[in-house]
């Protein structure tokens, strides 16, 4: 069946690092309950597809696709629209989910966090940003949309640290981040502020974040934007994630 290459009304995108769905279902049910989005991208799941609590979400009336991993990782996408070519070919690692949605294409991206410089674990952080790069020239012509979290500032105003450069922040990794804006992608929410905050030392309190999750947006796409934002609210509800959603919207 030939696929619709527009998209029949304006959606609204949610993409979230939940740090567990099952521990998090209830902060899910309320963002779901005040932004009624069309489409929500998650990612570090951290449960095996057979156990995700799909029977807490199925009365909002989702589509949806899973790769997980017992206990780490794992990435969805829910879509109210219907769900066709889904892959899952980046990595072995559930990391990474594609679909086509409503005539756009979307992505949910859970890039390794690298521990620290130079050990085994950030290398593998930059192959793997440099294998999304190629997986991006794939959908360059498309309405492509792929939010995550990318574990990686890209400016050095996304730390509240000043001259802060350990890991998320370092020269190789803002290349390796770069060079998907290189290939012709815009992050539309480069001026909305901190996504993540630590659990310690007050960190959400005092707004000691940094700007870990974002939007990456193909030419098709970025000629559908809207708008969007940081959902911070939900960084302060019972038993939060660290992660605070981020939302766009196409027209």
């Amino acid at each position: 069946m030939q696929r619709i290459k527009a998209i029949t009304k304006s959606m609204k995108i949610i993409s979230w690092n939940v740090n567990s769905i099952r521990v998090r279902s209830e902060n899910f049910l309320e963002v779901a309950r005040r932004e009624d989005p069309d489409v929500v991208l998650l990612q570090e799941t951290r449960v095996d597809d057979s156990q995700f609590p799909i029977e807490c979400f199925e009365h909002l009336g989702y589509n949806i696709a899973l790769k997980g991993e017992k206990g780490r990782n794992g990435v969805a996408i829910f879509s109210k629209y219907r769900l066709e070519e889904v892959k899952s070919d980046l990595s072995d690692e559930a990391r990474y989910l594609e679909a086509f949605t409503n005539g756009i294409f979307v992505a949910s991206v859970y890039v390794p966090n690298g521990q620290e410089i130079d050990v085994p674990q950030y290398f593998y952080k930059l192959d793997f940003l440099g294998a999304l790069r190629n997986k991006f020239l794939d959908f360059k012509d498309e309405v492509f949309i792929a939010g995550g979290d990318y574990n990686v500032a890209p400016y050095s105003q996304d730390i509240y640290i000043k001259g802060y450069e350990g890991i998320t922040a370092s020269l190789r990794e803002r290349e390796a981040i770069k060079c998907l804006r290189d290939i012709g992608y815009k992050d539309p929410l480069e001026d909305q502020g901190f996504t993540w905050w630590s659990y310690r030392q007050r960190g959400f309190k005092k707004d000691n974040g940094f700007r870990l999750d974002q939007f990456y947006l193909s030419t098709g796409a970025q000629k559908l934007f809207s708008g969007g934002k940081v959902l911070r609210y939900a960084r302060e509800l019972d038993r939060p994630s660290d992660h605070a959603p981020i939302m766009c919207e196409l027209k």
